[in-house]
This record gives structure tokens, C-alpha cells and sequence, in this order.
């Protein structure tokens, strides 16, 4: 999980109505979760001339502030990290759990998680090397949970390894994890191949004066598939294939990844066949990248989250009332079309409709007179130029955004129109996302900010206490509102407590519901992910919330 990574496919988006326009096939794949719906459009091609053979060149939106597992927590961080490291286990494009390091899944069934859900076992594999040649063994991952729990290193994810009491290896090929308590996520959320998962090796890190400002940020060297070759800062970064990877050497030799910040230009790079991947296309994009030949157009469904979060250290957002007269003013349907264009669905709460646990409750529906009433309730008064001021004070705040996608900026000038009409002066502050989220100086992990177009990309369990919990305060989780409650605190660490659903839907029924009280983030759409993908590139499976190099050994062009 992460912002705006880290994790995996779902059930189908509801209604898509650029998805109406596709004339060929559309593939529906039943999963462990549920559905998982990616829809295919294909230009007319032969084969591209423009194709370099064994070699994929793929675009991310934005640089990677770090490629060190344990202290990165952004999308394209993650999502780069995927090629070069491994996790015990991995999500594929179905929301299957799969063995990575690992030689199984742990479960009940074959005796991997103990009866009482406290003890999970894993067994690894015999064969598996560090690029540098280094055998890899239980006393890495040893290595990786204690950094993770290390006070001294600035990880997102120290909250879900510090659930560990202890951790066992009594062979180098054998992992015994010792939970406080039963966590149901725990084989989703530990040692997955994802960022805050994957493993980092004990012999080059463990004398690391600080492993925060490690060169290993710069100069990573996993287990995976792929090794970092170079990194021209702001440009591009390159990697090999390893030979030696345990899961066979690579069919594809190399990937140029290029940093393209602009959908637009990354649009023209596909067009001019400079691209054979580009992701996070913007919705307006769409129809082009169909009419283009020898690429399909590719439009993924996803558990990425885009919500409103309200900073409660700062007045005026301490006042419930304000958050909610906020909320109430937006048409989040109209927003949502607008600036996706029928290529995501309209959120009601922090847990997808399409999750077992979903509450329908939903949140507060649009209504611009109960928005100005709760402002007049609360002492907000318009004036004569039409801003309201309580106390001679302005109603006035910024709204933070990305500069990464075009969709957001339309999303913030719809939510900037809607607040102005209630007498709300807002001014949009659009910032590229490493300057957002990076750890622990950013502006939302730092919480400087008034309120933030902010976005989670979780896994098919429904924990969120990542976001929701008292104890996950940014900069040490994702807690960017500060939001704290004691109901919401209890209810989510009971709701985690049990793997028996029928107990945990009341809980996150509770949890929602609250949420949707409170207010501190206001839901806005699930984001359908769109891609422009070469015709010659065959084995490309992208999972709608994890890495791609999910299963990049398989790829071929």
C-alpha cells in the first residue's frame, strides 16, 4: 500500500461509458477478492518497425525519491522497487496471493498460519541470490523486519510490523513470525512484494551508519529480476536483466524507464512509438490512445482512492461543522465525470462498493443550502464582497494538489468553483507528489497544509488503519487529517483481530459510518488506470494496484 502504490486488483468498476465504445474483446478474470475487469482496445498493426527488440522503454509520472524499500512509500518508488526486489509473496493481475521468496502462501489449510492465527511460517526458497551473488537467507528477512521496527528509520510501515512480537529463524531457509494478537491482513501486508514488503539485504545494510540517507537509495541491489543500471536523475533510469534471477533469466534484456511528468507529452511519445508503456494516462486521452496503431489502449480498474483530506490541526478544519458544509457543497458525481470521464467510480467511503465489507450508508449527498446553513451555524457569515469571515477572519485556506495529472487539476478547479459559491476563499497549490509525500519532510507528511486532493492505494482487505488510527499520525503512517477517535481506534484493531469476516463487517460497518460523520477525509471516486501499450509487447499483465514487474521476467518484445 502506499501513496499511490502499493497494491492490488479489484473487482470490476461499476459503469464505464467510454468502456461502451470498445469493439473488442473485454476480459473479466475471477479472483481470490472478487473481479478484476481490464478493457483492451487495439490499433491495426503487423508489427511496429519502431519496436527495439528486447527492449521495453516505459514511462512513470514522476522520480522516485528513493529506491530503498523500507523508507520509500510513493507509487513510482514501489512501483520501480518491483522490478528490482523480491517480497516472501506477490499479487498477480487477479488478486491471486502467490509465493515469491517464499516456496508457498502460508495459510490454514496447509498448516503455514497455526490454529490460532498468531503463528505464520514460511519456507524459502534454496536457489534465490543477491545481484551482487550473495546467497539470500532467512537472516535477511530477519534483518528487514527489525529495520522496519528500528525507531530511527522513517518508514510509513513500522505500525504493521511492530503487530510482530517476535521473529524466528531457526534454519537459514525458514521464517517463523510470532503476531501479538491474530491480524488478518498480515500475509497481505507483510513481506509483499510491494513497498513496505519487499526484502532488503542484511550483509550491505546492517553496519549502515543511517539507513535513511543510505547511498542504498541510489544504488539498490535486490533479488529481482532486474538491476538498476543507471539513473540520470529527472530523465531516466535503466535496468538489465539478471541473469541469475531464480525465476529464469528475463526474456526482455532491458527497461528504460523515463521520467515523463506530462500526460501530454507522454501521449506524443506513444503516438511517435518512443513508448512502449505509458501508464496514469489522462481520462481525456483515452479515445486517442485507440486510434492509434499498433498500440492498445488498456483501462484497468484499480483500488486507488482519490479523497479530499482535511487537516484537523488547523482551524477552521477542527470544526466539524466547516467539514461538513465543505463535503455537503460538492456534486462529487459531477466532479468525478467531469474530470474522469466515465473511467472511475464515485466513492461513498474509504472501502470500495465492490468489497465484502462495504457499508452503503455512503456520504453526505450534495446540498449547497445545507452547506450554507451549517457555515451560518458555525459563525462563518458571508460579507458584502461575498467571502465569509467569522471573528473579522476570512474564510480562507489553500487546497494542495498534484501536478502530475490533468484530471486533478480539472477535479481541484470544480472543488475551488463549488467552495467559492458558498463564500469560501480557496486557492489551488498544485505541487509535483515526491514534494507532497516524501518522508518525513513533505507537506502532507508534515501536515503543512490546509486541505489536500490526497489519494491511498491499499489492498482487497479492508484494514485502513494506516489512515484512520490514532497511532498512525503522518509522518509515521498515513494519518495526513490527524484524525483520532477511540470508537474508530478500538473498532479497527478488532475488525483486524479476527480472519472471520462475519465478525469484522459490523466492525467496518461502524468505522464507515463514523467516518462519514466526522469527516476528516470526504470520499471523491475509485481511479480506473489507463495505459498505452506497444502491440509487440506480449506478457504484459498489469496489476491495477501493485507493480507491473509483477511478472516482468515473462515479458517479451
Amino acid at each position: 500500500m502506499n501513496k499511490f502504490q502499493p497494491a492490488h486488483p479489484v473487482p470490476a468498476l461499476l459503469s464505464l461509458a467510454r468502456a461502451a465504445l470498445v469493439t473488442t474483446a473485454v476480459a473479466l478474470a475471477l479472483g481470490a477478492t472478487g473481479c478484476s475487469r481490464v478493457v483492451t482496445s487495439t490499433g491495426t498493426s503487423g508489427g511496429n518497425v519502431s519496436t527495439l527488440h528486447g527492449v521495453v522503454r516505459l514511462a512513470i509520472i514522476a522520480e522516485p525519491n528513493t529506491l530503498n524499500p523500507v523508507t520509500s512509500g510513493l507509487i513510482q518508488e514501489g512501483y520501480v522497487e518491483g522490478a528490482i526486489f523480491n517480497g516472501l509473496v506477490k499479487f498477480d493481475d487477479k488478486s491471486n496471493l502467490l509465493p515469491d521468496l517464499a516456496l508457498e502462501v502460508p495459510s490454514l489449510a496447509n498448516g503455514g498460519i497455526s490454529r490460532d492465527g498468531k503463528i505464520i511460517t514460511y519456507h524459502l526458497r534454496h536457489d534465490v541470490r543477491w545481484q551482487d551473488g550473495a546467497p539470500l537467507t532467512s537472516a535477511d528477512v530477519a534483518f528487514t523486519y527489525h529495520t522496519y521496527i528500528n525507531p530511527k528509520v522513517n518508514s510509513f510501515y513500522t505500525a504493521y510490523y511492530e503487530r510482530i512480537n517476535e521473529l524466528d529463524t531457526p534454519d537459514p531457509y525458514t521464517v517463523v513470525v510470532h503476531m501479538k494478537q491474530p491480524w488478518a491482513p498480515a500475509i497481505l501486508d507483510l513481506f509483499e512484494r510491494n513497498t513496505g514488503g519487499f526484502v532488503i539485504p542484511k550483509h550491505i545494510l546492517e553496519k549502515s551508519p543511517d539507513i535513511n540517507t543510505d547511498p542504498f537509495g541510489k544504488h539498490p541491489i535486490g533479488t529481482g529480476p532486474f538491476t538498476l543500471q543507471s539513473w540520470e536523475h529527472g530523465s531516466l533510469i535503466v535496468l538489465k536483466a539478471n541473469p541469475h534471477y531464480f525465476g529464469g533469466t528475463p526474456k526482455v534484456g532491458q527497461i528504460d524507464i523515463r521520467i515523463v511528468v506530462n500526460p501530454n507529452t507522454q501521449l506524443v511519445m506513444v503516438g511517435s512509438h518512443e513508448l512502449d508503456v505509458a501508464a496514469y494516462l489522462a481520462p481525456v486521452q483515452y479515445d486517442q490512445i485507440r486510434r492509434i496503431p499498433g498500440v492498445r489502449a488498456l483501462l484497468v480498474t484499480t483500488l486507488l482512492e482519490r479523497f479530499l483530506t482535511f487537516n484537523m490541526k488547523r482551524p477552521p478544519f477542527d470544526d466539524p461543522r466547516v467539514r461538513r458544509a465543505l463535503s455537503l457543497a460538492l456534486d462529487r458525481d459531477g466532479i468525478s465525470k467531469k474530470a474522469y470521464l466515465g473511467t472511475a467510480t464515485t466513492a461513498q467511503t474509504l472501502i470500495p462498493p465492490w468489497s465484502w465489507a462495504y457499508d452503503p450508508t455512503g456520504a453526505p449527498a450534495y446540498d449547497v443550502e445545507q452547506a450554507k446553513a451549517l457555515l451560518d451555524q458555525a459563525g462563518w457569515v458571508v460579507g458584502a464582497d461575498g467571502t465569509r469571515t467569522k471573528d473579522g477572519r476570512p474564510l480562507s485556506f489553500g487546497l494542495l494538489n498534484q501536478t502530475e495529472s490533468n484530471a486533478l487539476s480539472t477535479m481541484a478547479q470544480e472543488i475551488e468553483r463549488a467552495w467559492r459559491s458558498i463564500g469560501v476563499d480557496v486557492d489551488i497549490h498544485a505541487v509535483p507528489r515526491n514534494v507532497i509525500y516524501a518522508n518525513p519532510e513533505g507537506l502532507a507528511t508534515a501536515g503543512k497544509f490546509d486541505a489536500l486532493i490526497d489519494d491511498w492505494e491499499s489492498d482487497p482487505d479492508p484494514d485502513r488503519s494506516l489512515i484512520i488510527e490514532t497511532s498512525s499520525f503522518a509522518p509515521r503512517a498515513y494519518n495526513d487529517a490527524f484524525y483520532s477517535d477511540p470508537d474508530v481506534d478500538r473498532w479497527s484493531e478488532q475488525a483486524t483481530a479476527t480472519y472471520d469476516q462475519a465478525m469484522r463487517k459490523p466492525l467496518y460497518a461502524l468505522i464507515q459510518q463514523r467516518l462519514n460523520r466526522d469527516l476528516p477525509y470526504l470520499p471523491l471516486l475509485w481511479e480506473g488506470r489507463i495505459y498505452a501499450v506497444n502491440t509487440d509487447l506480449r506478457g504484459f499483465a498489469p496489476s491495477p494496484g501493485s507493480t507491473d514487474f509483477w511478472n516482468v521476467e515473462s515479458w517479451e518484445i
